[in-house]
């Protein structure tokens, strides 16, 4: 995790540019965690993967017990820039520096599909999570026919085709689901929050070359698949500027253990 963190470093400048989420969407996401928790009045909570703060910020604002963990250092810097009173900690979240039961929620939010050994990291999390605690696992849901899974998904090919091993987020994510469920006394599935917005293929072409597993692919590489990529946008999508309104979601999956 190590190298994820060095690559989210060359990325953390202008993560948040790209992937802010709406206003009130980091609130929604904190009032559905703490409905979902039994302990509230004195709630320990680890955010992991937590990145520049655009979720956490919401728990840093409503004064709440909350530690922020992150393999980046530059992303925690950014993190400090606009909350300054948080507790943030570099470290890797396959070995987190708490003792046993430490924490009453974990927070996983758009982290599991991009880790390779879940299973590792959701052993940790377990290890550092109190009796009847809580891990809440979070993603943006993004329509199957939208600009950006279109592109996702010709970009994997593209990249295929060039002889780099695929990534499957959803499958990785699927199966860190199955287990937890299989492990929890109590789950259940939510939408914190819904809201429109607009797309267009150029941004996402801008967008994507700061994602980790991109951006830490040979300079060379990232420049023939984006070349690729564009072609086939503007012959599918017409201008790349072209904007189309989507629906989306947060969705969160929760676990008390």
């Amino acid at each position: 995790m190590k190298a994820a963190g060095f690559t989210f470093d060359r990325s953390a400048a202008t993560f948040e540019r790209h992937r802010a989420l709406p206003h009130g969407v980091p609130e929604a996401i904190r009032t559905a965690v703490w409905k979902f928790a039994r302990n509230r009045d004195q709630m320990r909570v680890l955010d992991v993967g937590a990145g520049t703060g655009r979720i956490g910020k919401a728990f840093v604002e409503a004064n709440d017990f909350y530690v922020a963990v992150d393999a980046s250092l530059a992303m925690l810097q950014e993190f400090r820039k606009h909350s300054e009173p948080a507790l943030l900690i570099q470290a890797d979240g396959a070995r987190l520096p708490f003792g046993p039961q430490s924490f009453d929620v974990v927070l996983l939010m758009q982290v599991l599909s991009g880790t390779q050994d879940w299973r590792g990291l959701l052993d940790e999390l377990r290890r550092i999570l109190r009796h009847q605690g809580a891990v809440v696992i979070g993603h943006t849901s993004h329509p199957a026919d939208g600009v950006d899974e279109r592109l996702k998904r010709e970009l994997g090919a593209i990249l295929e085709g060039m002889g780099i091993e695929s990534h499957e987020p959803k499958r990785a994510r699927k199966r860190s689901l199955a287990w937890l469920e299989s492990a929890a006394t109590r789950n259940i599935h939510v939408t914190a929050a819904s809201w429109t917005g607009e797309r267009t293929p150029g941004e996402f072409l801008v967008r994507h070359r700061s994602g980790a597993r991109f951006s830490g692919l040979p300079p060379a590489i990232q420049e023939q698949a984006m070349q690729k990529l564009t072609v086939w946008a503007e012959r599918e999508f017409g201008p790349l500027d072209g904007s189309q309104t989507e629906e989306f979601s947060f969705e969160l999956d929760m676990f008390e253990f």
